[in-house]
């Protein structure tokens, strides 16, 4: 049964409060309280707070215990930059990608999406098992090398967010299970500057991965390559390692990186 127009008017206003409250938050003010947003909007005091603790419930607010105001939660922030983003990527990544595609039997390009990694571009070899998810397709930071990257490359307070809040599901015996041990695990693949995938996805499967950085430095994607393996060895991902760095590094100044060296 339809809604009486009434009700369908009252819920549209709710709509349009709830998206200006969101929009203020991206002209200049990342942090702003109640009051504020009730003033900008041109709403009461009650209206705001009831909006932003509905936004919040839902995820896309979160309350700055240090401040007491409010801002945009990773994810929210990421939704505004993911499409832009994946346009970018693809046009920056489609040729360095074919040719790393030679070299082994899957490689992605993904970027963070909350705790999760959200695979913007793919190739496979011809002979290759199709073993993977489409473009489109995500999976768990912690389970991933191209995750570990892109969380290993945040700023200290976003990364202890993530690793808080990510749910350290076993897939493999392998699995990362521990947050202590999640974190010592991202400190060496900041050092290193490449982060590796041994059976902790799917049994029998490897990847390593190496961040993809835009213009600024920071790091805004992960390309991979994976491929199956009876035994994950130095030898094996030592073989890949050059290869995969070049083509990062690739994909980087075709972004407007102009740093050269070993992406660190």
């Amino acid at each position: 049964m339809a809604q009486p127009l009434e009700r369908r008017s009252q819920n549209l206003s709710s709509v349009t409060t709830a998206a200006a409250v969101l929009k203020e938050f991206g002209k200049g003010d990342t942090q702003l309280g109640v009051s504020q947003l009730a003033r900008r909007v041109g709403v009461t005091k009650s209206t705001a707070h009831r909006v932003v603790r509905t936004l919040a419930s839902e995820g896309l607010l979160e309350k700055v215990d240090e401040t007491g105001l409010f801002r945009l939660t990773t994810t929210m922030r990421n939704l505004g930059i993911s499409a832009e983003t994946a346009q970018s990527l693809h046009r920056a990544s489609t040729l360095a990608l074919e040719d790393l595609r030679s070299a082994t039997e899957h490689t992605h390009l993904a970027i963070l999406d909350g705790t999760d990694v959200l695979y913007v571009e793919r190739r496979e070899s011809p002979s290759a098992l199709q073993l993977f998810g489409r473009v489109g397709g995500r999976n768990s930071v912690h389970v991933t090398s191209t995750g570990k990257v892109l969380v290993a490359h945040l700023e200290p307070e976003e990364q202890r967010r993530i690793v808080e809040s990510i749910r350290l599901t076993r897939r493999t015996a392998h699995t990362i299970t521990s947050r202590r041990a999640l974190v010592a695990e991202l400190a060496k693949v900041r050092r290193l500057g490449y982060g590796e995938n041994r059976f902790e996805s799917v049994v029998g499967m490897i990847s390593i991965a190496a961040p993809v950085r835009d213009r600024t430095g920071r790091v805004v994607a992960s390309v991979s390559i994976a491929g199956q393996a009876e035994r994950a060895t130095d030898n094996t991902i030592s073989a890949l390692l050059p290869s995969l760095l070049e083509t990062a590094g690739r994909i980087s100044r075709n972004l407007g990186w102009l740093r050269s060296g070993h992406l660190t």
